[in-house]
This record gives structure tokens, C-alpha cells and sequence, in this order.
């Protein structure tokens, strides 16, 4: 089997490919770690892959040379343009399966790889894959962004050959992934860890210095206001709670300081009131 004319017409298409260490005949991984490699065939002969992966026909040229048999790896992502839905096994096949007889078939690209299938998307514009596992709770993962996948003819570590599902590999592109399986494989950054509010203990407030605290840290974590309110001797919460702003009627965050003299409306969209406690009092 020419591995560098494969090599060759991978990246005839854009894949940015690499080598990797071919599992033996005796299905044994070709590195350094031989029979006890827990990665048989699955990991890159060169050491930054993620940077040297490429289309330059002079580069394949040399790497195959040297490596006549090596396994051919693809970087996936935003840089090759395409990103690879991994089924590994047969519960992830028919997990697919149920999900296309739901949502419509959407043909594209495929291999079939020792185990299962690689199915072939075009990276989307504006949005993030990148490299997940256990999509939908299953054996079902992604490779997109700092990810790679495994091309044919390379040999499995079963034995069996990673193969094209259809004829025309280099011929058809990868098609655009259907938005069901676009909202399930997309990057969504995760939330913002909640906020965190030190309270000070109590200090000689003046009334501008007691404003800044109040708008700086309430408007932060609203959850912050009966513990700021005890360390900085408002008279009570339960007395707080039943004074409105004369101005906006808003009874969400008032608080008188003691010892200032002042109260302010000071909630999100706050109408800015400002006047003495005694006005809220009477």
C-alpha cells in the first residue's frame, strides 16, 4: 500500500496531514514502547504536530520517505477546515442512527474506522468546535480545534484498515453539519465563577465614602447586602426592606449607613435619588 501517494491526495484536498507509527503486521505499535503501548497507531511520529501538520507536497515527500509505512494522521479544525464526529461502536452508530431518523439524513464525508465511523463537517464560520468527549452522554466524541483523527488506509490496531465509505473521498466535500448537531458539538464557554464580595468590617465611614462602598459592592452580588448592612450598622434589614425610594418607589436596595445621615437608591437601573435618612423616616 503506498501510504505517500494516500498522504499525497489527502492533502491534494486540504487536509493538513502528518505521520504517525503504523501498527505492525503482528498488529504491535511500531514505537518505542512496542507491546505495551496503549495508543497502538494512534500517535504522531513528529513532535509538534498541531504546527506541523501541512499540505506541502515537499514536506509529505520527505516524512513518507523516511517513514515509507507510517499511518497517516490529520489535524482537525478551523486551519483544515473541517472537523470529524467520532462514533465509537455501536451504541454511538445507532445513538446517530435515532437521531438522523428524528432530524433528517445529512450525507457527508465518512470512514470506517476499527470500531465505528468518522463522519466529515465543514468547520462553521463564527463558531467554535473544538475537542469534546461524550457527546450527549455517550461514546460519542468530537475532534475539532487542537484535535486529530486518523486517515485512510492507515492499519487499525484490530487489523482492519481505516476505509473511505465511499468512492469519491477526494471528490466530495465534507457537507455543512446539520444546526441540531451543530447546537450539541458547539464550544460554549463556561459560566463565570460567582462573584465573591469581602464585606469590611466596621470603619469610620464618611457619607461619599459610604456611597462609593454601597453602589460598588451591591450592585455586584445583591446577596452581599444583609452581610454588608450588619458590618456597616444599618438599622435593621427587616426596617430596610419596608423603605422606598420617593423618587423611582424601588424597595430593592435600600440601606441606611449608619452614622451618615444619608440614604440612596442605588439598585441596578437606580434613578440616582440622594437625600438624608430622616426623609425616609417620618
Amino acid at each position: 500500500m503506498d501510504m505517500l501517494y494516500e498522504a499525497l491526495k489527502c492533502a491534494s484536498v486540504g487536509l493538513r496531514v502528518f505521520p504517525l507509527y503504523e501498527v505492525t503486521e503482528r498488529r504491535l505499535c511500531s514505537c518505542w514502547a512496542s507491546d505495551t503501548c496503549k495508543q497502538p497507531g494512534k500517535h504522531p511520529r513528529v513532535k509538534v504536530w498541531q504546527e506541523e501538520a501541512t499540505t506541502s507536497e515537499d514536506t509529505i515527500r520527505e516524512w513518507w520517505t523516511r517513514w515509507p509505512d507510517a499511518g497517516i494522521g490529520m489535524a482537525t479544525g478551523r486551519a483544515s477546515g473541517v472537523w470529524v464526529l467520532d462514533l465509537d461502536g455501536d451504541e454511538a452508530i445507532t445513538w446517530y442512527t435515532e437521531m438522523v431518523k428524528v432530524h433528517g439524513r445529512a450525507p457527508t464525508r465518512g470512514v470506517l474506522t476499527g470500531r465505528g465511523r468518522h463522519l466529515y463537517w465543514t468547520f462553521p464560520d463564527g463558531v467554535e468546535v473544538r475537542n469534546k468527549q461524550k457527546v450527549d452522554k455517550r461514546n460519542v466524541d468530537v475532534r475539532g480545534d487542537g484535535g486529530f483523527v486518523i486517515l485512510p488506509p492507515t492499519r487499525h490496531h484490530s487489523g482492519r484498515h481505516y476505509e473511505w465509505r465511499d468512492q469519491l473521498p477526494y471528490q466530495s466535500a465534507p457537507a455543512v453539519p446539520p444546526e441540531w448537531l451543530l447546537e450539541l458539538v458547539k464550544y460554549r464557554p463556561p459560566p463565570p465563577p460567582p462573584k465573591i464580595v469581602n464585606v469590611p468590617g466596621r470603619i469610620p465611614w464618611t457619607a461619599k465614602a459610604a456611597d462609593d462602598e454601597m453602589a460598588r459592592r451591591l450592585r455586584l452580588e445583591p446577596s452581599a447586602r444583609q452581610l454588608l448592612a450588619e458590618r456597616l450598622g444599618v438599622v435593621t434589614d427587616q426596617h430596610a426592606r419596608k423603605v422606598k425610594c420617593p423618587k423611582c418607589g424601588d424597595r430593592s436596595v435600600w440601606w441606611m449607613i449608619h452614622g451618615t445621615g444619608y440614604a440612596k437608591c442605588s439598585h441596578l437601573n437606580s434613578c440616582g435619588w440622594l437625600g438624608p435618612l430622616t426623609s425616609l423616616l417620618g
